[in-house]
């Protein structure tokens, strides 16, 4: 795959390009010469690279990504392949949404870290639009404690949640049940996005 990327020079050009680039390449590994007869190879094209692109291509020009710096365009390589990879294995729409706005993200960096992004894309992997939508929760109930605090949390105090307090929280819009919330918490500390504390219900 290497020898048909276009080499990593200062200014890399648009960005656009190279992920273009980078989906034709995977495209020829994932799907041999063979498949092209087949009827279902349009299916295929799309639903594992064009809509991938697409999803990658509008986050990266949404955070105003376009040129690349040496550091940034080394590092977009394989977070781009793993990206499709996340995509060839079926992940969720909202996921690689995720992702996309997280390698956009990481490309706003100085010297962006592409296992910061394999790393992400483990924890994320297969969650559910519940799960997200707890995600979601937590953030917004957490960012209400923090408006109501007079009293910031002293080094060593972290902030918690539980099934319980999400239940009842005004944000819980969605009316997400004790139930879904627990087994979603469960999913989520086991990832590692959640620290578990046994006191809490």
């Amino acid at each position: 795959m290497k020898q048909n990327l276009p080499a990593p020079v200062e200014g890399a050009g648009g960005i656009a390009k190279l992920t273009t680039g980078i989906a034709t390449v995977i495209m020829a590994i994932w799907f041999p010469p063979a498949a092209l007869a087949g009827p279902a190879f349009s299916y295929l094209i799309d639903r594992y690279v064009e809509r991938p692109k697409k999803i990658l291509l509008e986050e990266l020009k949404s955070g105003n990504v376009d040129v690349l710096s040496n550091p940034q365009f080394t590092q977009f390589i394989p977070m781009g392949y793993k990206y499709f990879e996340a995509a060839k294995e079926g992940e969720y729409e909202h996921n690689l949404k995720i992702l996309a706005s997280f390698i956009t993200n990481e490309l706003k960096q100085d010297i962006p870290e592409a296992p910061n992004f394999s790393r992400m894309a483990r924890r994320i992997e297969g969650l559910s639009k519940t799960e997200l939508k707890v995600i979601s929760l937590i953030n917004s109930s957490l960012s209400t404690i923090t408006r109501s605090s007079t009293n910031s949390p002293t080094q060593g105090e972290r902030p918690y949640v539980s099934a319980h307090s999400l239940a009842s929280d005004p944000s819980n819009k969605d009316k997400l049940d004790h139930s879904q919330l627990r087994e979603s918490l469960a999913e989520l500390a086991s990832r590692g996005l959640l620290i578990p504390d046994g006191g809490v219900q």
